[in-house]
């Protein structure tokens, strides 16, 4: 064989190991696309299904909150109208001091249960904003309480579906009642901005906690668990001595 054949055959062989190193490596990226490609269309259907589970866990909620309203609203309040109509026949013929307060008690514990059915009725958020339902929440802690709650309406108006209304209006009354029960505080501000993002802010001027340590809380992951349904995230800033700050904002893909 002379140089010129073992010259060929030379390029020859290098010519065929480069003809295989490029169908390796068109397999090789076409089965990494194929791949990628699988894992797009897993990630989308679990995307899917995940949405379809917060949907009707969402819906499993409305229903839950629309039923107990109706069955606090007519059975509950009916029984102690039927006891107010009792307790004015009693005054009528005996009007002594302490029937009067038990008979204004009464009218009080029948205006807060039919407040409380109204809140609970999902229809009723398509006749009220969520500002006007925090605002009356806001008052009414001022007035059965000793806390003052400042309602601040910062940019624009907050507007908001009526499923993410009453499922963030719960997760804000969560929020200030386990303030009001644990914090000591005597001051909250509630700060409504439409955004976007739209954004409720609830802080408190408590004794605060360690907001590191009670993360794995169930109460705080409920909160969590709950705004995410509705594309919202909230994040709470706290410590020993420093009140505690609530902050429920819309994620840029909410629902």
């Amino acid at each position: 064989m002379n140089e010129h054949d073992v010259l060929m055959t030379v390029v020859v062989a290098v010519c065929a190991m480069l003809l295989v190193i490029a169908l390796l490596t068109i397999a090789l990226v076409a089965n990494n696309n194929r791949r990628m490609r699988h894992r797009a269309e897993l990630a989308e259907a679990e995307r899917v299904r995940e949405t379809e589970v917060a949907r009707a866990e969402r819906e499993a909620v409305q229903h839950t909150l629309r039923e107990l309203g109706r069955e606090l609203h007519d059975n509950v309040a009916q029984l102690l109208t039927v006891a107010q109509l009792g307790a004015n026949n009693l005054l009528e013929e005996r009007p002594e001091p302490r029937l009067a307060a038990m008979r204004d008690a009464l009218d009080q514990g029948v205006e807060e249960l039919r407040r409380l059915a109204h809140g609970l009725d999902a229809d009723l958020w398509s006749r009220r904003s969520l500002t006007d339902a925090i605002v009356a929440e806001a008052e009414r802690i001022e007035r059965v309480g000793r806390v003052r709650a400042h309602v601040v309406k910062a940019g624009a108006p907050l507007v908001l579906d009526a499923d993410t209304s009453t499922i963030l209006f719960r997760v804000f009354q969560e929020v200030v009642n386990n303030a009001l029960k644990h914090s000591g505080a005597d001051t909250l501000t509630l700060v409504l901005d439409g955004g976007p993002p739209a954004t409720l802010t609830i802080s408190d001027n408590g004794r605060g906690f360690d907001a590191t340590r009670e993360r794995g809380q169930g109460g705080l992951s409920a909160i969590r668990r709950r705004c995410a349904l509705i594309g919202f995230e909230a994040s709470c800033s706290s410590a020993p001595g420093n009140g505690c700050t609530w902050t429920l904002i819309q994620s840029p893909h909410g629902a």
